[in-house]
């Protein structure tokens, strides 16, 4: 039986709507016993979606997000119990990134799959989803406030000292990052090899450094070495040609 829920019929099924259009679809039985739900994130916001699952257990698939992977949320029992990418169980790190991301979509379909889990990969979660929406949106906000701050993606930044850092977020980070900020690298390498966000790469290295945890020690110029060579070669002959 399918049934289409639209915002006036949205007390029935627990949560905030808006401009909600969503489709049930029941297999055995009017109760939810074996209840799946799909739509489109058009019409619902991932943030006004899974408080609508905070009861259920299940999967939460994400598909033709554009310049996305396929991505799955499994929930249960109020938490957040692990991210995927393509059926690749994703870390702490990664999934903030990816979360965050989700939180701004408004294209993409999605279904969500009752009574499936992941598979033990050591990888879980178990995020409160009460507290995870407003968490990632206010981290959100930080990163757009601090935009016109953000390290250029290809400046090199390089360990100084630990930072003394209690936000959970930015350990996670420097936990990930800390082998190869001891040698150099830059927010685009960082972002490629950790599999996350380059903007919030950017964050992570502004915050490392108002810590004075890293230091650029090279400023991308848009010209290479062997360019800026050349015209000091050429600088320094004028000047003895015209000059003596």
């Amino acid at each position: 039986m399918l049934w289409q829920v639209t915002p006036s019929q949205c007390s029935g099924v627990g949560g905030r709507c808006g401009a909600l259009l969503i489709y049930y679809w029941c297999g055995r039985d009017r109760l939810g016993v074996a209840l799946a739900i799909f739509g489109n994130l058009r019409h619902i916001s991932l943030s006004d979606l899974l408080p609508l699952l905070a009861h259920r257990e299940g999967a939460l698939e994400l598909f033709n997000l554009p310049g996305k992977p396929r991505i799955t949320l499994y929930v249960a029992r109020g938490v957040l119990r692990a991210v995927y990418l393509n059926d690749r169980p994703t870390d702490a790190l990664q999934a903030r990134s990816v979360l965050g991301d989700l939180v701004q979509a408004q294209r993409g379909g999605f279904e969500f799959i009752p009574g499936v889990r992941p598979h033990r990969s050591g990888r879980e979660l178990n995020w409160p989803l009460d507290s995870l929406m407003v968490a990632l949106i206010t981290f959100n906000d930080e990163v757009s406030e601090a935009a016109a701050d953000l390290p250029y993606p290809d400046t090199v930044f390089r360990f100084t000292r630990l930072p003394s850092a209690d936000d959970p977020r930015l350990r996670e980070f420097w936990n990930a990052a800390h082998g190869y900020l001891v040698t150099g690298t830059s927010a685009r390498q960082l972002s490629e090899k950790l599999g996350i966000e380059l903007d919030l790469v950017r964050f992570y290295l502004h915050r490392l450094r108002q810590l004075g945890a890293v230091e650029p020690v090279r400023a991308h110029t848009g010209r290479s070495p062997s360019h800026r060579s050349a015209a000091q070669k050429l600088l320094s002959a004028l000047r003895r040609r015209f000059f003596g």
